[in-house]
């Protein structure tokens, strides 16, 4: 429909098309830039026709003016074109979904959303593969612990690799779902480093437990609060803590002694906010609260005046 075909980013036709051609460059140079939510999503369309046609051309050989038309897009092709060649040999199994946008809290001073705009698979370190290596380190962590034995540690740390990532029960449905699509193109490279740092995570989180130890409140530094806090019995002071933390909305697990810490009020218009940083997507997209996810709060029907 004519009008609604793309975002106008609030430009001309000239400035708006220089605008992508910078940032489809910058993405191309730098495997990574940080930008609006709006103008990654438009950089993101047209770096995806670039990098298919730099396929045709050095990949797929055909004969025509795609790479032409490749080098004229981007800004300096001295640079540009051979980098941009090796993202063509690097992708050439793939049928597209070069690039990933990640949701990067909003900007100060206008708050406007922020995105982090990456190439899939690139050498420098891929945000997804780090956050899914994290996740099932994460979850390994929580197996350990259940089980309560000695060899715990060992046991499910020799246990990963047994199973393909993908098919192993132990980790939770999206971790599973995110690591199968990180394998399916990276190969077993891919996968040996998706184990190796789901290992780093998982033992680093050991000794995180190992060192600070239960979360619990801290008796010295209550005392030397004195007359510091408030007067009475007030349910305003929340006494400080020592130990491992829990993450930010998750409740206490049967992992965790002492008690549980205070639950933050909830506003009406809290779940249209965005976190400081929401990497993943789906669930671990949502905002959590102690109990689950934040329901949208449904206005009250409107009662009907009563005529007297």
């Amino acid at each position: 429909m004519k009008g609604l075909a793309f975002r106008k980013l609030g430009r001309s036709t000239g400035h708006r098309d220089a605008l992508l051609r910078n940032l489809v460059t910058s993405l191309i140079q730098h495997e990574r830039i940080n930008t609006t939510v709006a103008k990654a999503k438009e950089a993101q369309r047209e770096a995806e026709k670039i990098i298919t046609k730099a396929k045709r051309e050095f990949v797929e050989k055909r004969i025509g003016r795609q790479g032409n038309q490749a080098m004229r897009y981007v800004y300096q092709p001295a640079e540009s074109m051979p980098l941009l060649q090796k993202l063509a040999e690097r992708y050439a199994d793939r049928p597209g979904g070069y690039t990933r946008i990640h949701l990067h809290g909003n900007r100060p001073g206008d708050n406007a959303p922020r995105a982090l705009l990456e190439l899939v698979d690139q050498p420098k370190g891929d945000l997804k593969l780090q956050m899914t290596a994290m996740a099932m380190g994460r979850q390994m962590y929580l197996r350990a612990n259940n089980d309560g034995a000695g060899d715990a540690i060992q046991s499910v740390a020799s246990a990963l690799g047994s199973t393909p990532i993908e098919h192993d029960e132990q980790f939770h449905l999206l971790t599973r779902r995110n690591a199968e699509k990180l394998v399916k193109f990276g190969g077993e490279e891919k996968r040996a480093l998706l184990m190796n740092k789901a290992k780093e995570h998982f033992y680093r989180l050991m000794a995180m437990r190992q060192l600070e130890g239960d979360r619990r409140i801290d008796v010295e530094r209550t005392k030397s609060l004195k007359n510091n806090k408030p007067r009475g019995n007030s349910s305003a002071f929340t006494p400080p803590m020592q130990g491992q933390r829990r993450l930010a909305g998750m409740e206490k697990n049967v992992l965790q002694s002492g008690p549980d810490e205070p639950a933050q009020p909830f506003k009406r218009g809290d779940y249209r906010k965005n976190s400081v940083i929401r990497i993943s997507k789906g669930v671990f997209a949502k905002r959590q609260t102690r109990n689950g996810f934040i329901p949208k709060l449904d206005r009250p029907a409107s009662q009907p005046e009563s005529t007297a």
